[in-house]
């Protein structure tokens, strides 16, 4: 990745693997302002945020004159890795992403409507571990620490919202993080399968209805290829728990480094793995099943176990879905499941789709 320190814009292409090859995001460009624009913020802008609902109009006002209000294309870098910090960014439209300065074009984390960044960096006064770019044309507001410690001083209940935000910084769920790559490079016991590194069933709890729920507000899709490994308790009955352990922990690390930089994965209690698609329809969901039940039998998993050195070929039980305007987020994953369950009961290694 290069050095981001003084560049306002980058190449998406340059620090993004999923904008190397998707050539339609470039044809739409031309609908794209040229400039990140910046001017103060609105109070009306600031009101629909959660942490500033109930400021008096004068407290509205008076923080929203104080804070800025950026209008940012695709490409800009609102906070360079290394450099000081002293604001918290609160996305009202489109989408940041997270890097780190280490020349790996995974994002660490998406910044949706609705998230925050820069809290961390801003409180402890240190330089910024991560990039944060722009990656949709987006609208964001920024207001100055100094400026939300004084509110908290003064205003109880500002200060339990406040404490409230800080809290999730605490848990990492004030945006969501991709795979394993939290800050710092490790993973969140809270909501990582620490066998598969895919998320797990709290965040599928906590986290995954604030990704729906911004899909329910926009005009984007969202799509998701679900699959569970045929025969895997068989598997666990002839060669012993650790084998059945062995073959998720593989299948696990493989389908992350099968899957886009920005797709969510996340495993459930049933062993059930489920791969979101931001920004994807059912045809996208359905070619990446494929390709994964294809692709899956070559790989190599070895038993070894006492009566088997060989390796064994796996298949995958699969679903494909789409969410509607009308799905809440606990229906869309019984969609998801009800047709890996129909692919299971038909004998395996085949796609079931959402009629």
């Amino acid at each position: 990745m290069p050095t981001l320190e003084g560049i306002e814009v980058v190449e998406l292409w340059e620090v993004d693997l999923e904008f190397v090859v998707e050539e339609m995001f470039r044809e739409a460009e031309s609908g794209i302002p040229e400039f990140t624009h910046t001017e103060p913020a609105q109070s009306e802008q600031l009101g629909t945020i959660e942490l500033f609902r109930d400021l008096d109009i004068n407290d509205l006002t008076a923080t929203a004159a104080s804070s800025q209000s950026i209008h940012a294309v695709p490409g800009h870098v609102l906070l360079s890795p290394g450099r000081l910090n002293t604001k918290v960014f609160f996305v009202l439209e489109g989408q940041l992403r997270l890097y780190a300065p280490t020349g790996d074009k995974r994002p660490v984390a998406i910044v949706d409507i609705g998230h925050t960044t820069g809290l961390r960096s801003a409180l402890a006064m240190q330089p910024t571990e991560h990039a944060v770019i722009a990656t949709e044309l987006s609208h964001v507001i920024s207001v100055e620490i100094a400026v939300l410690d004084e509110l908290s001083k003064r205003l109880h209940p500002f200060a339990c919202k406040y404490t409230s935000l800080l809290a999730s910084y605490v848990r990492n769920d004030h945006c969501l993080y991709v795979g394993a790559r939290a800050p710092g490079g490790a993973a969140r016991p809270g909501y990582i399968d620490e066998l598969t590194l895919l998320h797990n069933q709290h965040w599928l709890n906590t986290m995954f209805p604030r990704l729906v729920n911004r899909y329910q507000r926009g005009d984007k899709p969202l799509s998701v290829a679900a699959f569970a490994v045929d025969k895997l308790d068989h598997i666990v009955k002839e060669h012993g728990i650790g084998t059945g352990l062995r073959v998720l922990q593989s299948i696990g690390h493989w389908v992350l480094d099968q899957t886009r930089p920005t797709d969510l994965l996340a495993i459930d209690k049933n062993r059930f793995i489920y791969v979101f698609l931001p920004d994807c329809d059912l045809e996208a969901a359905r070619q990446l099943a494929n390709r994964l039940s294809r692709l899956v039998q070559a790989v190599p998993i070895s038993l070894a176990s006492a009566k088997s050195q060989k390796p064994i070929t796996i298949t995958f039980s699969l679903g494909a879905t789409v969410l509607t305007k009308e799905m809440k987020d606990h229906e869309f994953l019984h969609n998801a499941e009800a047709l890996v369950r129909k692919s299971l009961k038909l004998g395996g290694n085949q796609l079931s789709e959402v009629v």
